[in-house]
């Protein structure tokens, strides 16, 4: 199909719409910017581009920032260019050097589309690349929702080009006189979509040259016989908790859906906490943890890491926060220990015999006063169902080495209205 047809036969352009285009220099990118602003006029479209230098080709990367400059400049529309270090970021995150590069560049996208307002971010993904998604999902078990290949849009991110080949595009080019950039990585077979493209997909060709056109039309298929299964995900997916932390939803609830709408929302999770998708093999060991009786279980997934919290689970992509510093409360006042509020009021009695007051995190041994007998402090948090990966953050407040309160568990002396001081714990994160 000629692109510019495609484009305007994708359904995922509104008239008057601003649209950024995801501009690499490639051949598919080039043609994809240029075809948006064919339709222009047509569409009433307002257009931009913006490109992404990942660090990764640095003899390549102001050649490819000038034939983009240079695109951009004579078709009228603005160019915004960013950069990063994604082998010093893939270090930091602990992630493979495709998907690091990836996280930096949708990061840079949604900034750039923020600043400028845009309705869509449009990617220059066509038939063979939706093709070899299937193929790459099948190949590493990710479950059926990664056998739907990429979707047409999520978010305001869109894919007019779904349905164009790449010989269409090189075709467009040609005619157009159209420049680009050529990725070497991409002609060799050093990563899995490389290898793919390189070796699989001739070899493919020489049994039906349709291959891809056809595997193509059967994700659109399952995507199609899916929507069921994606609308019990998405109503699962409003009610999971987005904290800071991560993402906390209930294990229950989960285990309760059918089978690939569990799926389907566990890999929406692992994208949202900027992991990797999820193999047949993490799949199954999330279901387990769920089900698991351990109320403090964790496993390791590629880029997060899932924390069982009771009948709770986090997944989070941040590495365990540090025990705040102690400090020492002197006198009434408020003050924060990590992700508690502290407040110390006057009382009904003398107050002075509480201060100092030492703030700090929980240590072996510590023990607590209550009115039903002494408790310790480890035990306290068991019964109290606080998450294992929560108990070093609660706040320990004590008097020469008198446990006065663990996080809003006050000592017996400090319980009702007569006490000698108010004393106030209250989480503010989570």
């Amino acid at each position: 199909m000629n692109p510019v047809d495609a484009l305007r036969q994708s359904g995922l352009l509104r008239p008057g719409a601003r649209v950024l285009c995801a501009l690499s220099g490639g051949a598919d990118s080039v043609c994809m910017t240029h075809g948006l602003c064919a339709l222009r006029e047509e569409l009433s479209l307002t257009v931009a581009a913006a490109h992404f230098t990942h660090g990764l080709r640095p003899e390549q990367a102001e050649p490819e920032r000038e034939l983009c400059r240079s695109l951009c400049d004579g078709l009228g529309i603005p160019l915004f260019c960013g950069e990063g270090d994604t082998a010093a970021y893939a270090g930091q995150a602990s992630l493979g050097i495709e998907e690091a590069a990836r996280t930096l560049r949708y990061a840079f996208l949604d900034r750039t589309a923020d600043a400028w307002r845009a309705d869509f971010v449009a990617t220059a993904h066509h038939l063979e690349d939706n093709a070899e998604t299937l193929l790459l999902h099948l190949v590493r078990g990710s479950g059926r929702a990664g056998w739907e290949g990429i979707p047409a849009r999520r978010g305001r991110y869109i894919r007019p080009m779904l349905s164009v080949s790449r010989r269409e595009i090189e075709e467009y080019n040609a005619a157009r006189g159209l420049a680009f950039a050529v990725d070497a990585s991409n002609l060799g077979t050093d990563n899995a979509r490389a290898l793919l493209r390189n070796r699989v997909f001739p070899l493919l060709r020489e049994i039906n040259p349709r291959a891809a056109e056809h595997m193509a039309a059967a994700a659109a298929s399952l995507r199609h016989d899916g929507l069921a299964a994606r609308q019990e995900s998405e109503a699962f997916l409003a009610a999971v908790r987005r904290t800071e932390r991560g993402t906390l939803f209930s294990a229950e609830e989960l285990l309760a859906l059918p089978r690939e709408a569990a799926v389907r929302a566990l890999q929406t999770l692992q994208r949202e906490q900027g992991g990797r998708m999820l193999t047949r093999r993490q799949i199954e060991a999330l279901f387990a943890l769920c089900e698991s009786r351990d109320p403090s279980a964790r496993i390791d997934l590629t880029g997060t890491r899932a924390l069982r919290r009771y009948e709770d689970v986090l997944l989070t992509g941040r590495d365990p926060d540090a025990p705040p510093e102690p400090f020492e409360m002197k006198t009434f006042g408020t003050a924060r220990f990590g992700p508690w509020e502290i407040e110390i009021a006057p009382g009904a009695g003398e107050a002075e015999a509480y201060f100092p007051m030492a703030v700090r995190s929980r240590r072996e041994g510590d023990e607590i006063a209550l009115p039903a007998g002494r408790r310790s402090v480890k035990k306290l948090m068991i019964d109290r169902k606080i998450p294992k990966d929560l108990r070093d953050s609660v706040p320990i407040l004590c008097h020469n080495n008198r446990i006065l309160a663990v996080g809003e568990v006050r000592a017996a002396e400090l319980r009702g209205e007569h006490a000698p001081i108010r004393l106030i714990c209250r989480r503010k994160e989570i």
